[in-house]
């Protein structure tokens, strides 16, 4: 078995892309070689800015021969009653390769039909590759195409060449106008020359001798020593995210590391500002050290090692003009405060349907208002403030050139206004979290500020039709219902937010609405199911069995949530859930609400009455504390009373009023597991 080497050259390809087109080549490249019955050890696909490309190996030399069966007419037809095949059968047989002797019967359901079963001798690998490997390009699905010539070949960048190999064998392959050979090409700037490949297994090697590092793990092994080298000189640390790490490994195929200074005059600005600054060009890492800004900055060249400075010195220029803009963005910001700035939100339009961003901060004053007199989180008048100031800094000309310092540079500025450090804090924290698993509002001011913009957002977003729908959802809705149900789980906030909604209605009346409220809410409930199951590992029936009574409360939806995982699994829960569920199917549809315990004329009435009595004594006061484990622990003792009621007490009875007292009764008891959940959407083993 022999190595393939399936190369893409191309112009330097988007930095942020080029993972995902690897990806997607891999798992294109997996179906693909499965359907052609071709086998392999193992398969991978290295990129640079410059090149995909597929490595697969020891691939088998020919397709696995394959065996293929196939339905011909009723065995009726195609025998006789001596079981020779007809005239039928044969044509049958033979126009596929086949004598009547070949043919087999077989029952299909309630009848018998001929079968032919030959098998197909697989092809060499070499004839079936230069079908299947283009193929591969052009299923590709690049976030943009370009088209570079006449040929109609289009793809995120021009193609440039290509190379094929199986072994030491050249693989004929046309794209367009190109077709592959043995030839690829080194670093573009420090090894311009073309590198005649002898095997596919040469392949890696040869580029590393041409300075082209193909693996990106080990790009990424090479970005991340050199922070660590310059970081241990510095004796501080370096402040690298994903996005700027992906942007470093794949936008050079030898990344080097240059070390540069930061003129001092620049270092009296917040080091949020130099850090944004700095991470605009894509290339440029921020270093720390304790206590104060760091003076140096590492950056990443495409090369060797920029042993006479020539490089550092031109990074520098750059950084210099760059934070030479910065400050003349926050010199001009401070020329007045950020409460200043907020009535200039009322010329900034957040949605035509929804008006300006004026309009927003309103809504979410009002939201945040409800939120702290509801919920006891946090101070009002900080809160009230908070929101007022958030959105003010969208229009500096600091978030103008840096969108991402949304909300921190909004802290900066309301803290050098001498803001409370409540109020500073919150307007920060009130865009977390971010992304998934961000972290999340740490001040109890932030946290209700961040609900109350993100209910804001959802709310206003759907009444006005924004749905989201597949991948379609302009808004982040999901993610900002996402968030909106972690804070307020994960804070504990103790609110009902369906019924907040339906008590602030009006605040939402300013703009058309083109769906019901209950579909607001239905949504709400939905990201909190999703939420249960995904990043609470609940499982489904119990997730059925929370929501199934409202989930309004998110935090409350998840302590009954965790309550009953923990005690599903108990054999005298299990009877519990069998004996509520009795009580469910009889009252799931009545009407009944009140009842007069004078007429429980059974004793077995009389006893569940009295240990209902006990239950719902216990139950209350740590239910409303949030402990709903230590709450079902009191309802587990109704298990044997119930059962007696039903085998001795006739609920339906023909006299009406002690049918509708006894439902009535019913009633209540099945009220009393429901501010837990409706146990019969639970799943368990009672047997």
């Amino acid at each position: 078995m022999s190595d393939l080497l399936f190369e893409i050259g191309t112009e330097e390809m988007p930095s942020l892309e080029i993972p995902f087109l690897a990806g997607e080549l891999e798992k294109e490249a997996r179906r693909a070689f499965a359907e052609a019955y071709l086998s392999y050890a193992r398969l991978r696909v290295a990129y640079t800015p410059r090149r995909l490309a597929l490595l697969v190996a020891e691939l088998s030399p020919e397709q696995a021969d394959q065996t293929k069966e196939i339905k011909g007419p009723p065995a009726a037809v195609a025998f006789d009653q001596d079981g020779r095949p007809t005239q039928t059968g044969v044509a049958f047989a033979e126009s596929h390769g086949l004598t009547g002797g070949d043919l087999e019967q077989r029952e299909v359901g309630d009848k018998v039909y001929a079968y032919a079963r030959r098998t197909v001798p697989g092809r060499p690998t070499v004839e079936i590759l230069p079908t299947l490997l283009p193929s591969l390009v052009e299923g590709l699905h690049p976030s943009k195409r370009m088209r570079w010539d006449s040929s109609g070949l289009t793809f995120i960048r021009p193609i440039r060449w290509l190379v094929c190999l199986y072994g030491e064998t050249a693989i004929p392959i046309s794209l367009g106008p190109l077709r592959s050979s043995c030839t690829t090409r080194g670093h573009r700037f420090i090894a311009q020359r073309e590198i005649q490949l002898e095997s596919a297994a040469d392949y890696e090697r040869a580029l590393g001798e041409s300075l082209v590092i193909t693996d990106p793990k080990k790009r990424e092994t090479a970005v991340i020593d050199g922070l660590k080298e310059a970081a241990k000189k510095l004796g501080g640390d370096y402040l690298l995210d994903e996005e700027l790490l992906q942007r470093i490994v794949n936008g050079a195929e030898h990344p080097t590391a240059v070390v540069g200074s930061i003129p001092s005059e620049f270092l009296d600005l917040p080091g949020e500002v130099i850090d944004a600054t700095l991470r605009e060009e894509g290339k440029f890492v921020p270093l720390r050290v304790p206590g104060k800004t760091s003076s140096q900055f590492v950056g990443f060249r495409d090369g060797l090692p920029d042993d006479k400075g020539i490089v550092r010195r031109g990074f520098e220029r750059v950084v210099q003009a760059r934070l030479r803009d910065s400050r003349f963005f926050f010199d001009k910001d401070r020329r007045q405060p950020l409460s200043g700035r907020v009535r200039e939100l009322r010329e900034v339009v957040y949605d035509v349907r929804l008006g300006s961003m004026w309009d927003k901060v309103e809504r979410g004053r009002a939201l945040a208002g409800e939120i702290v007199n509801r919920s006891e989180k946090g101070a009002s008048s900080q809160v009230d403030r908070a929101a007022f100031l958030c959105k003010a800094d969208l229009v500096t000309e600091m978030v103008k050139a840096f969108p991402k310092l949304q909300g921190i540079i909004g802290e900066i500025y309301a803290r050098l206004d001498g803001e409370p450090e409540a109020v500073c804090v919150a307007i920060r924290e009130h865009h977390l979290p971010v992304f998934a698993n961000d972290e999340l509002p740490a001040s109890d001011e932030g946290a209700v500020v961040a609900l109350a913009d993100k209910l804001d957002t959802v709310v206003s977003a759907l009444l006005a039709g924004e749905e989201p729908s597949g991948s379609r959802d302009p808004y982040g809705i999901k993610r900002q219902a996402n968030g909106l149900v972690c804070i307020a789980m994960e804070r504990q906030i103790d609110l009902d937010f369906v019924a907040l909604l339906d008590d602030l209605k009006d605040t939402f009346a300013m703009f058309e609405k083109r769906i019901e409220w209950q579909t607001v809410k239905a949504f709400l409930v939905d990201r909190t199911g999703q939420l249960l199951r995904q990043r609470y590992a609940i499982p489904p029936d119990v997730v059925a069995c929370v929501l199934a009574t409202g989930a309004g409360n998110f935090y409350r939806a998840l302590s009954r949530a965790r309550a009953l995982v923990d005690w599903k699994t108990q054999g005298a829960f299990q009877e519990l859930v069998a004996a509520s569920t009795r009580v469910r199917n009889i009252t799931g549809s009545t009407v009944e609400k009140g009842f007069d315990p004078s007429l429980l004329r059974e004793e077995a009435e009389r006893i569940l009455w009295r240990e209902y009595l006990k239950a719902e004594g216990k139950f209350t006061p740590l239910a409303e504390k949030g402990d709903y484990k230590g709450g079902v622990e009191h309802l587990v003792p109704l298990t044997g009373p119930i059962n007696r009621y039903f085998d001795e007490v006739l609920v339906m009875t023909q006299e009406e009023d002690l049918r509708r007292n006894r439902l009535g009764f019913l009633s209540a008891l099945a009220g009393l597991f429901l501010r837990v959940g409706d146990f019969s959407a639970l799943v368990v083993n009672n047997t």
